[in-house]
């Protein structure tokens, strides 16, 4: 690639402050909260004109639920289990979803943007939108504050400690952390509106041996009713639409296409919404994230905007509860799954999470997890022990003053 010579310059100072968090999606809005309410004067700064990060601007509209034990208790509290308990008293979210029949809380994207500001609003946040933190301001190893680009130009922070929520841990590949690479896939989900979802309920309740039983947390057909019914929780499992009998059929009555190059499992059909509204969530896109290259990801999030309403229009010409519903919504961002990490101070391994012989305990532990059992081991999913979350994880190694 050729380069070009960027000459030096003096750069406006926008403020000092203690923290510094680079983007408010859920994990930046719970850094910056926190540090506020321990006295730190904080600046959030988020690149869109609203918070929620994949959450919101990508419309995922399902906390996964590992707040509970398989005894029901709740093990997940502090920020977390906050933002959930305001969800619902906002009704952007069932009250009921705290069940461990639930493979997740859904929720109103929209309303958690107006939950954050009033959660951050409340600690004494100063919040900053369509700001883009673009790179570190550096010491030596140390993280002095970042550089940011706006509308106002390009200005700096300076900060005592800086928090990398990004999502792809962008300030500190730039301050030269030591990160690895972990290539997954990449969506964006749209929304439905005008959905009759008790019909497409009382629809598979008429066919019980075809429900996909056993996908993304979702027990059995009983289950999925009964969320809906009785706890208010529209959960159709990601994943379900490609072992859904019905639905396959239907594709290949109307030759219509699982994977439209560069995108695959337009048939996933992952769904998610909750009583009081008639829109479901609808997740049925995937794209290979080989790399962060700027050209790759736009026309990833280009052609994903088509391919929804492709599989919009295909939901209401086959599906049932769908036939007079219509797209009213398409993500505004990419939602990536997985990308670029930082190595940590610690690490948490997979079979942590998995295998309650070997729980993993933390000599610096910030909280805990609900080990899930992806083998679904006697139909159940949800393990009756925990796995501390070591502090480490977030501490990036050869950089100092930067959380990631």
């Amino acid at each position: 690639m050729n380069t070009i010579h960027e000459s030096s310059r003096e750069v406006p100072v926008l403020g000092e402050v203690d923290v510094l968090v680079a983007g408010g999606g859920v994990s930046g809005c719970a850094a910056a909260a926190s540090a506020a309410r321990a006295g730190a004067r904080t600046l959030l700064v988020e690149r869109n004109g609203f918070l929620g990060g994949v959450a919101t601007a990508s419309m995922m509209a399902n906390i996964g639920n590992r707040f509970l034990t398989s005894r029901g208790e709740r093990a997940v509290r502090g920020f977390a289990g906050e933002l959930v308990d305001r969800l619902v008293q906002l009704g952007a979210a069932s009250p009921d979803w705290e069940d461990r029949s639930v493979p997740g809380c859904t929720i109103d994207p929209e309303k958690l943007k107006v939950v954050l500001i009033d959660l951050l609003r409340e600690a004494g946040v100063e919040i900053l939108t369509h700001s883009m933190a673009t790179d570190p301001i550096m010491d030596g190893d140390t993280v002095m504050g970042v550089f940011l680009e706006s509308k106002s130009g390009r200005q700096a922070i300076i900060s005592k400690a800086t928090v990398d929520a990004t999502g792809e841990a962008d300030l500190a590949y730039r301050a030269g952390a030591e990160v690895t690479w972990d290539g997954g896939s990449a969506s964006v989900i749209f929304k439905m509106a005008n959905v009759d979802v008790d019909a497409f309920v009382e629809f598979l309740l008429q066919d019980p041996g075809g429900f996909p039983a056993g996908v993304d947390w979702v027990k059995d057909l009983e289950t999925f009713a009964a969320n809906w019914r009785e706890r208010g929780v529209f959960f159709f499992p990601h994943g379900g639409g490609r072992s859904w009998p019905f639905f396959q059929e239907a594709i290949e009555r109307s030759g219509f296409e699982r994977d439209v190059a560069p995108a695959t499992g337009l048939d996933a059909l992952g769904m998610y919404g909750f009583r009081g509204e008639d829109w479901v969530v609808v997740n049925s896109n995937f794209y290979r994230i080989e790399d962060l290259d700027i050209r790759n990801l736009s026309n990833f999030e280009l052609h994903a905007q088509k391919m929804c309403y492709r599989v919009g229009e295909f939901l209401v010409e086959q599906v049932p509860g769908f036939s007079d519903s219509h797209v009213a919504q398409v993500g505004v961002d990419l939602g990536i799954r997985t990308s670029r990490a930082i190595v940590g101070r610690s690490r948490l391994i997979k079979e942590s999470l998995y295998d309650p012989t070997r729980p993993f305990l933390a000599d610096d532990v910030i909280g805990v997890t609900v080990s899930v059992d992806t083998n679904r081991t006697h139909g159940e999913f949800f393990h009756d022990f925990t796995c501390d979350v070591p502090f480490g994880i977030m501490v990036p190694r050869g950089i100092r003053g930067l959380l990631v």
